[in-house]
């Protein structure tokens, strides 16, 4: 891999600067020396690798390892505090995910730090130049050179006004006050669009906002390919995977670039709760801001054929089935975040998206429902909607009032649809368009295989180790034939279990990839509600109560009627086990059949819950069952009574209806993708919508067209 890539280090200095440089980290290393000499005089001592860490000549293979344990991806940073000495190394990834501007963290010594940033020129950024010492940078118009904007972030950037940097040198201080250091005080600076723990003396009092504790922050992150090895080694996989992969391609020389763009803060006011954006900027360069690493690893390459994507996905859609209703809705929240929220701002936080994502799929019910007007929702006007927000909560003990709304958000929904009314027109529309909703299912496809993949290879590899994963998540504008997925090791260079799962490729039968994907999306908590919902169904509350009684439950032993249930719950869940899915069955059985009157209530959700689906043509949410339930006529006055106990917000000197929580019991909380799954920790689209651009169900129904339809 040529070292002229974007963010490669520069190697064309003068002697003198080459020298000096190496002076420079001399001096840093004495100063370092010094302070852990003076924080622990009956220790002080001379780590070679700490000089070699601090000497720009000093390269792998040749600098001395500072530690037996390995570094992750990224690579290590030093930490030093604002008002002087050196703190810690630390992984580079760890201090951008928690103390880039906004963040906050109790780290060394258990005190709470944060990064040394100030506010920029511009409002909503903060300025990095004090926080960061920089290693290198590249403007983003030479990582990205064939596009003007990027496509990256919801901001889209012009890439000619975007740098990126790599930093070597963190600082950070501890904001906290008083003799021990037991206060600190937070406020939101609206001026300038940034957390501040000192009252700024340039800024008027009303534009500051006291905050009664450290803002919730999430670092938003993408991760781009900067270059691989001259020397890859392929392997054909088209035959055992019918076409779908058609190779994997290992290169044991590769890098990537994570790079951080913003922070997503949630700030606790005194009177309210919101969220704000900090986005970075460098003002000496006049630049915005991105701040990465460079993820240096060896990598398994697999190249996916989009043409066999789109013919797996014509046959799954070839059945009028929830599904695609489903990722209708999927593409729905995704835009509500990127447009309605960091675009334009119409939603105040980010607790405020899924409430309104909530209430539109309320309004969908009503259509659905009713006898007039649009059938779904999005056959509907904006004008349509707003006339039906107030069916939505006719009284507070009814429709949306048993989920805890109040005429406030309603009235807030009315003045969202005024003022960004054209925006969520062109969502709506968007969402309707069949080949738009198309397109989106071949993103959550690809998305949703990357994932079974680096979970597949961690569960397949003897190492049994986690791997970082990427996929180029701009594929569909791309209009390639093939997409990339990438796994590689987390440890930076490579640790060699990559090249172990890519060796052990070649040992594979023609079926075992692909039944080793297709286990990856079989979830034991979606078998587990599915299995409830249909055993419920199935039988009589009675007859259910009367079955959780029995010793075969206290004693984990099998029940019949429950083995049936379970295994004619379909493809979705042809890799799940019987014996993984039972102990959690129990679980559930033993919490929603505790009683008659329980086992009763449950039974009547059930089948209220397979009707709705029925009628909707999509997986009802619990808002769906509220309405549902409020609608139906409850023929047993035993289940009726149950039903008006839970439905009261007043019984059991309660603030909230128990609805709601009781209802969640049956329906699906894994419809599209849970952590038992194939959501994962760290993935590009977290903290907003990684779920809804993930589809167990989407991915198992595919894989099972090439499997031959199991």
């Amino acid at each position: 891999m040529s070292d002229q890539t974007p963010l490669s280090e520069a190697d064309d200095l003068t002697q003198e600067e080459r020298l000096l440089a190496r002076l420079n980290g001399l001096i840093q290393y004495q100063s370092d020396l010094l302070d852990k000499v003076q924080r622990n005089r009956f220790r002080p001592y001379c780590h070679i690798p700490d000089l070699f860490e601090l000497d720009p000549e000093a390269t792998r293979p040749f600098s001395v390892p500072g530690t037996f344990i390995s570094e992750q991806v990224g690579g290590n940073i030093s930490v030093v505090n604002a008002n002087g000495g050196f703190l810690a190394n630390e992984p580079l990834d760890l201090m951008l995910g928690s103390f880039l501007p906004g963040g906050y963290k109790r780290r060394w010594e258990f005190d709470l730090w944060t990064g040394d940033f100030g506010p920029s020129s511009r409002r909503g950024f903060a300025d990095i130049n004090d926080g960061l010492h920089i290693r290198t940078s590249s403007q983003l118009s030479e990582i990205l050179p064939q596009s003007g904007e990027e496509r990256y972030t919801p901001f889209e950037h012009p890439v000619d006004e975007v740098s990126v940097y790599i930093p070597q040198q963190f600082i950070v201080w501890n904001p906290s006050v008083g003799e021990n250091g037991e206060h600190t005080h937070y406020y939101w600076d609206s001026a300038n669009g940034v957390v501040r723990n000192q009252k700024p003396e340039d800024v008027p009092e009303e534009e500051l906002t006291t905050l009664k504790s450290d803002p919730t922050s999430q670092f938003l992150w993408f991760k781009h390919p900067l270059g691989r090895g001259d020397s890859p080694e392929s392997l054909d996989l088209s035959t055992m995977t019918g076409g779908l992969i058609e190779q994997g391609e290992f290169n044991s020389d590769a890098t990537f670039l994570k790079s951080y763009y913003a922070t997503l803060l949630t700030l606790y006011g005194e009177e309210r709760t919101f969220s704000e954006v900090i986005r970075y900027r460098h003002e000496e360069d006049d630049a915005t801001a991105f701040v990465g690493s460079r993820e240096e690893s060896q990598v398994l390459m697999f190249d996916i054929d989009r043409s066999i994507v789109t013919e797996l996905l014509d046959k799954v859609f070839q059945k009028e089935t929830p599904l695609f209703r489903d990722l209708q809705f999927s593409l729905l929240y995704r835009r509500l975040w990127d447009r309605l929220f960091f675009q334009e701002e119409a939603l105040e936080h980010a607790f405020s998206v899924t409430p309104f994502y909530r209430a539109l799929i309320a309004v969908d019910y009503l259509f659905s429902m009713g006898s007039d007007g649009p059938d779904s929702l999005f056959e509907a006007s904006v004008n349509d909607i707003e006339a039906r927000l107030p069916s939505l909560l006719p009284s507070g003990d009814r429709r949306l009032g048993l989920l805890d709304y109040d005429d406030g958000e309603i009235s807030t929904y009315e003045t969202l649809l005024d003022e960004y009314g054209d925006s969520l027109e062109s969502i709506i529309e968007e969402c309707a368009d069949g080949e738009s909703v198309r397109q989106f299912a071949e993103h959550v496809f690809i998305h949703s295989l990357k994932h079974g993949l680096a979970s597949w290879a961690a569960e397949y590899s003897a190492g049994g180790g986690d791997f970082e994963a990427w996929y180029d998540v701009n594929f569909i504008e791309a209009s390639g034939e093939t997409v990339e997925i990438g796994i590689y090791d987390s440890i930076q260079g490579g640790a060699g279990v990559s090249r172990e799962v890519f060796d052990d490729l070649r040992e594979l039968s023609d079926t075992e990839l692909l039944s080793g994907l297709a286990e990856q999306s079989s979830c034991h908590i979606g078998a587990t509600e599915e299995t409830l919902v249909s055993l419920l169904k199935e039988y009589s509350g009675e007859y259910v109560f009367d079955l959780a009684q029995t010793n075969e439950i206290a004693s984990g032993r099998d029940v019949p009627e429950f083995n049936d249930v379970f295994q004619d719950l379909g493809v979705d869940f042809s890799y799940a086990r019987y014996d993984d899915v039972k102990p959690l069955l129990h679980r559930r059985l033993n919490r929603i059949a505790e009683t008659r009157e329980m086992a009763r209530f449950y039974s009547v959700v059930a089948e209220t819950y397979t009707t709705t689906k029925e009628q909707l043509n999509r997986t009802p949410r619990p808002v769906d069952l509220v309405f549902a339930l409020e609608d139906r006529t409850f023929f047993d006055t035993r289940v009726r009574e149950t039903y008006r106990r839970f439905a009261n917000r007043r019984s059991q000197r309660r603030d909230l209806s128990e609805l709601a929580e009781r209802i969640e019991e049956v329906t699906k909380q894994c419809i599209h993708a849970c952590p038992d799954c194939l959501k994962r920790d760290s993935c590009t689209h977290q903290y907003r919508y990684q779920e809804q651009m993930l589809d167990r169900r989407l991915l198992a129904r595919a894989l099972a067209v090439l499997d031959g339809g199991k």
